[in-house]
């Protein structure tokens, strides 16, 4: 970035914050609650100041209840960038440390221009949101898509602005408001693997080209602009602490010495927090909850260090990583060096014991720098309890959905990601009615890695509203399910396990709109049996010339068995290991019936040979 960039950018933003002072009538009702920061800045080119929240440039948010439409609420709405401003640096702070051997997986974005913005309030009824372009430019009613698209929501126009009806849902609402005329197309380089999306604006920017040509196919068209709308019930209140004497109520500004706090709770009210680039909240012993009141506004990361049974997060506030660089590694003053173990999570708890649950509720996560969330310890018996939960602005590659570990329960979220969202990785799971907003890596369903012991896992109700890719590799595959080779030699074929098992397994009522990856792609380094996935309906597959429309699902071998190949459908009811229904492409039923699976075919279903008889689809 420019000194020239830099400077207008900290302008701009001085002078938008009276502007962002000023509008902050807000709605403290018993059937609707809004709020708003006083210090928004709008800047999309630099970091915000540290006291600051980084405000929608385009877009402004008003609420009002359908009983009442007239009297509108202002509702803040945020915005993030990527690489929030600090581009492609590698240490905390120093925008000239630019890490140029590290792929971050952002590319041409920035260029581009971008963005996504997001409003939350509490309802208990219908509500109207009034959406207007802070540039003055009319919003016409034709342009408005809501997505998921088959939701319904009435949608009107009145003096330039959209009024968009949400009725009350016991689970809560989580949308994308998007406008067709301002939508970007991604389009790869070049056909097949290894590929990268150019852009034809900004010719000092990267991938650039002076035009597309057909050998330049689309992979994914999404708003340059988003905005996403959460809707949410008013929590109850065991989500709510009502324990004065044991919370820690934290002061504004740059905050210290969580580690040394006695109490059991520590609360986020209303205000911004921040902890910078090179620190984060490492909590006592003592802390089991952290709350996140409305209008709460957390620039860090969170690590639980409680014995506790029982562990929470909940509020409806924001914990940002915006202040961090990609991979932030701790061990190494938070520098971009990646470590599966160093790299900074926004969620971590480091505890010996057993059976320990988290309960997170309410909370919106933003700007990710690495993986979401791990905990270390005896996680085999710790379980997640989520829900009503939002993660956006994750334009980093490294940047995945939560752990679900055996015994969780995750439901009503929204994911925007990067790299794997729904990993499966334990028994005895239950996700559902969940929103994906998938960007360039892995796949969406992830349970490959290692070899596994897996049972009674379901994954239901999940809408894919953007799905967008620049190539695939056949050890890590970009398809709605998937599994990757080994971790730790992604090449070969031969590290399965024909002693580990996965079974009963049900992927379920899906729907993927635009352009989508493939159904499946599986390397299997377990047994697999009675995988069962129906009512899948994906509108468009991406275009054959960018290799990521065929499902494939190989036979690898273990090799510690003389190179004994995997099983599918082994010990399954007439030895159907995979069993695929209600799979439609468009509007078009796949089955074997009417012969159109095949990689040849619609359903492009590319499935080794050796597993023949073993599958089903119709």
């Amino acid at each position: 970035m420019s000194s020239t960039q830099i400077i207008r950018g900290l302008l701009l933003a001085t002078a938008l914050l009276s502007d962002a002072a000023a509008q902050n009538t807000t709605a403290s009702l018993a059937n609707l609650n809004t709020w708003w920061h006083s210090t928004g800045e709008i800047n999309t080119l630099t970091p915000v100041q540290d006291g600051n929240v980084r405000q929608s440039h385009l877009y402004a948010v008003q609420v009002a209840l359908a009983s009442t439409p007239s009297d509108y609420y202002d509702s803040f709405a945020y915005e993030t960038i990527p690489r929030n401003g600090n581009g492609q640096i590698c240490i905390p702070g120093d925008l000239q440390s630019i890490c140029t051997g590290t792929d971050d997986q952002i590319s041409i974005e920035p260029a581009v221009g971008i963005t996504m913005a997001w409003t939350q309030f509490l309802y208990r009824s219908d509500v109207i949101v009034r959406i207007s372009r802070r540039n003055g430019q009319a919003i016409s009613a034709s342009d408005v898509v809501i997505r998921p698209s088959n939701l319904n929501f009435k949608i009107q126009t009145y003096d330039g602005a959209a009024l968009i009806t949400i009725p009350y849902n016991s689970n809560g609402v989580r949308v994308s408001i998007e406008f067709e005329d301002d939508l970007w197309t991604y389009r790869n380089a070049g056909q097949g693997e290894n590929s990268y999306y150019v852009q034809d604006v900004d010719p000092s920017g990267p991938n650039y080209v002076s035009s597309y040509t057909n050998d330049m196919p689309v992979v994914g068209v999404e708003p340059r602009n988003a905005l996403l709308i959460f809707a949410s019930p008013f929590p109850t209140s065991d989500l709510i602490p009502n324990d004065p004497g044991n919370t820690l109520e934290v002061t504004t500004g740059r905050v210290t010495g969580l580690n040394t706090t006695t109490k059991s709770i520590v609360s986020f009210g209303p205000g911004v927090y921040y902890f910078t680039g090179t620190d984060h909240a490492i909590l006592s012993s003592s802390v089991e909850w952290v709350y996140f009141a409305p209008g709460a506004y957390v620039k860090g990361a969170v690590q639980y260090a409680s014995g506790a049974t029982s562990l929470k997060a909940t509020g409806f506030g924001v914990l940002s990583g915006e202040q961090y660089v990609y991979q932030a590694n701790v061990a190494q003053g938070y520098q971009n060096v990646k470590s599966d173990a160093d790299s900074l999570h926004m969620w971590r708890g480091d505890n010996n014991t057993d059976g320990q649950t988290w309960t997170v509720h309410g909370v919106t996560l933003n700007a990710p720098p690495f993986n979401s969330m791990d905990f270390y310890g005896p996680v085999d018996t710790f379980s997640v309890y989520a829900s009503d939960y939002k993660q956006v602005g994750a334009f980093f590659g490294q940047t995945d959905g939560m752990e679900m570990y055996p015994g969780s329960h995750v439901h009503d979220i929204f994911y925007h990601a990067g790299d794997d969202v729904i990993k499966t990785y334990y028994s005895n799971i239950l996700a559902e009615r969940i929103t994906v907003w998938k960007t360039n890596n892995a796949p969406i369903i992830q349970f490959g890695w290692y070899q596994r012991n897996l049972t009674n896992i379901t994954v239901d109700s999940v809408d894919v509203i953007h799905c967008r890719y620049s190539s695939q590799s056949s050890e890590y595959p970009r398809a709605l399910i998937g599994s990757a080779a080994s971790y730790v030699d992604p090449t070969s074929t031969s590290d399965a396990s024909v002693y580990a098992f996965i079974s009963d397994y049900t992927v379920s009522n899906w729907r993927a709109e635009g352009l989508s990856p493939a159904l499946i792609g599986v390397n299997p380094l377990s047994n697999i049996d009675t995988f069962l996935v129906k009512n899948i309906w994906i509108e468009e597959l991406g275009p054959d010339t960018t290799q990521i429309d065929m499902s494939s699902f190989t036979v690898f071998t273990d090799s510690t068995s003389g190179n004994a190949a995997v099983q599918l459908g082994a010990s399954s009811p007439n030895n159907l290991g995979l069993i695929i229904q209600n799979f439609t492409v468009g509007s078009t039923l796949i089955s074997f019936a009417a012969n159109n699976w095949d990689s040849y075919s619609l359903g492009r279903l590319n499935i080794d040979g050796a597993y023949q008889g073993r599958w089903t689809v119709g």
